[in-house]
Order: C-alpha cells, then sequence, then structure tokens
C-alpha cells in the first residue's frame, strides 16, 4: 500500500498559527486565578495588582463606574482606592473584554466581592448588559438608589455605557 504524504505551504502554517493565537486571547485568560497587592486604581471599576512579579490590570466584573470625565467619576475612583489599594486581593477571570483586558471577580483578604461592594455603597452601576442574571447586584443597586446612597445622591445619574456612546 502506497502512503500518501501531504505537503503544506507556508500559507497553511501561517493559518493555523492565526487561529491559534485568536483562540488563546478569546479564551487563554478565562479560569485564570491570580493573588496579588492592588497597586494602582484606574478608574471606579479598573486596578492594577502587583502578582507573580509582574503588573496586571484587570475590570471589575458585572459592574460599570462612571467615566473619569463624568459627574462622580472621581469620586468613584476615590472609593475603590480606599475600599483596596495596598490590599491583597484573589482574582478569579470570568471573562476577556474587546480591549482584551482580563474581566474578573476581584476578592479582597476578608471574602467581600470589591464589584458588589462599589454598588452597595453607590459608586458603580451593575452591568445589565455583560452580568444579566446577576441577581445579587441587581439588588445591591436597587437598594443604592432607594436609599439615594453616592452617585444616586449626585443627579444627573447618566449610564457610563450612554455617556460613552454620547461621545
Amino acid at each position: 500500500m502506497a502512503t500518501i504524504r501531504y505537503r503544506w505551504s507556508n500559507r497553511g502554517y501561517i493559518a493555523i498559527g492565526v487561529v491559534t493565537v485568536a483562540i488563546a486571547a478569546v479564551f487563554g485568560f478565562r479560569g485564570e486565578q491570580f493573588e496579588g497587592v492592588v497597586v494602582r486604581i484606574i478608574d471606579g471599576d479598573t486596578v492594577a495588582f502587583q502578582g507573580d512579579g509582574r503588573e496586571v490590570i484587570v475590570r471589575l466584573w458585572g459592574v460599570d463606574a462612571p467615566e473619569m470625565a463624568q459627574t462622580y467619576g472621581v469620586m468613584s475612583k476615590g472609593i475603590l482606592g480606599d475600599l483596596c489599594i495596598g490590599e491583597t486581593v484573589h482574582v478569579d477571570v470570568v471573562d476577556v473584554d474587546r480591549y482584551r483586558r482580563r474581566v474578573c471577580r476581584v476578592k479582597l483578604g476578608d471574602g467581600r466581592d470589591v464589584g458588589e461592594e462599589m454598588v452597595k455603597v453607590g459608586a458603580a452601576w451593575w452591568s445589565q448588559q455583560y452580568a444579566p442574571r446577576e441577581e445579587r447586584l441587581k439588588l445591591l443597586e436597587a437598594r443604592a438608589r432607594a436609599s439615594k446612597l453616592g452617585l444616586w445622591n449626585h443627579p444627573p445619574c447618566i449610564d457610563p455605557a450612554d455617556f460613552r456612546r454620547r461621545r
């Protein structure tokens, strides 16, 4: 019986490489876990922490904080800083956003979820678009709104997604 040999062109190898990199970019981070110390606050829903000898920037899962140019944006960043700067956190990667940033559940050493804490004090919105089934965040936002906590006491409260679209 004769053996059939297939010959790959350089294009075939390049195509496989491109597909592999694309799959890794989309799925590669999910499920990763880190631990580290929060060293910087980027804005009200993005932190940088030092872990494994490098700085890693992550976005909080399930929440959307006011943009820095929005009313309460600087305050939201300050609240996030007060909550976790210098703290050791445990990070679980849930997703990767369109900018290829890790979107994560970030937990403080005492087990509190940083995103939930931000919504609870009225420093961020529950992200209905990306976490539609997250009933806990929905409830925390409703309580903050009813109590006029944080940004809910500083009208106008323009959803950050709407603010970004208008710009």
